[in-house]
């Protein structure tokens, strides 16, 4: 079975990132670049409204794949869950589409974190707020009519459309402690490990996305005929992407140290199909790491990964200098 992703992200709800062609951004070029390239923004309806990560595919075609979730170290995927959505279509009516359940997770580390705490408390504001597009509908006409963002140089990555969502933001900062993420620019695997100094990531791995300032950064990337989305999350820092996780209960999960020394966390969820999907994650000192596994080859092909293709995906980076 062939897929082509980007048609398949048209059909995916509020379930992007920003993007940036051959990246999942953060949470608003969620209006820039479209909202539905696995890791894009869209200008769209400032669609940021849902700043998720997906790392799947469509809902459309995915009942039986849904999408992928987190280890936790403690607690399984559960420990790092944000709830499930009440955003968008009924439960009763996600049922009878055969919807996947949207339960949300933090891809800024764990409930004990003020990062995570920062990102929870955002989600329950964004999630209520405007939500039917009216604000959004007004500051949209503004903006035609002025040419101008008020809003884009201090709040351009958080899908910010109102001064009740900048002083929400301010606040959540002021709060937690966290700085918000400024300078973002194209990056890949060779030009992150210039900018460190430090290896990164193995030979065969490779990729393109973003970063920022503070060292956050996220590729689309590939080793080994298996698609993979990395994201390093840095400590001290708002940020707003989180991920889709489908049933969480689904999850195989276990711990897994690299010859490296460091030990990961993974969660394997392999489908009635045989296609699976599967996400490895770790805490760090200075960032949460984690790493979203695809199902499809570079082909566009649905492929199956085994338990021992993802810990030798794991091998495949240099956590220790993340």
């Amino acid at each position: 079975m062939k897929v082509n992703i980007y048609d398949l992200m048209e059909n995916i709800e509020d379930s992007s990132v920003r993007m940036e062609d051959n990246s999942v951004v953060s949470s608003e070029r969620i209006k820039e670049l479209t909202r539905m390239k696995i890791q894009n923004a869209s200008n769209k309806k400032r669609s940021s409204k849902k700043t998720i990560l997906t790392v799947g595919i469509a809902v459309a075609v995915v009942a039986a794949l849904g999408a992928t979730a987190f280890a936790a170290i403690n607690g399984g995927l559960a420990n790092l869950s944000f709830g499930k959505s009440s955003w968008g279509p009924s439960i009763e009516e996600d049922i009878k589409n055969s919807v996947p359940p949207r339960e949300f997770v933090s891809s800024q580390g764990y409930p004990d974190s003020p990062e995570y705490q920062a990102t929870k408390e955002w989600i329950a504001f964004d999630d209520s707020y405007d939500r039917e597009f009216k604000i959004l509908d007004a500051f949209d006409a503004e903006t035609k009519r002025t040419g101008t963002d008020p809003f884009a140089e201090k709040y351009g990555d958080y899908g910010v459309y109102s001064q009740e969502m900048a002083d929400k933001i301010d606040e959540i900062c002021a709060k937690y402690k966290l700085k918000l993420h400024t300078g973002c620019d194209d990056a890949d695997e060779k030009i992150l490990e210039e900018k460190y100094g430090v290896d990164l990531f193995a030979d065969g791995v490779e990729g393109g996305g973003y970063q920022y300032d503070d060292g956050t950064f996220q590729l689309d990337s590939t080793f080994n005929g298996i698609n993979f989305q990395i994201r390093r999350c840095m400590k001290g820092y708002f940020d707003t992407v989180y991920l889709n996780a489908g049933s969480i209960e689904k999850y195989e999960q276990w711990t897994y140290t690299t010859k490296s020394g460091v030990t990961v966390n993974i969660a394997y969820n392999p489908t009635d199909n045989g296609f699976c999907k599967a996400i490895i994650s770790v805490n760090l000192e200075n960032s949460f790491v984690s790493i979203n596994v695809l199902p499809w080859d570079d082909n566009g092909e649905l492929r199956s990964i085994s338990k021992e293709d993802i810990e030798n995906l794991a091998e495949q980076f240099h956590f220790e200098n993340m």
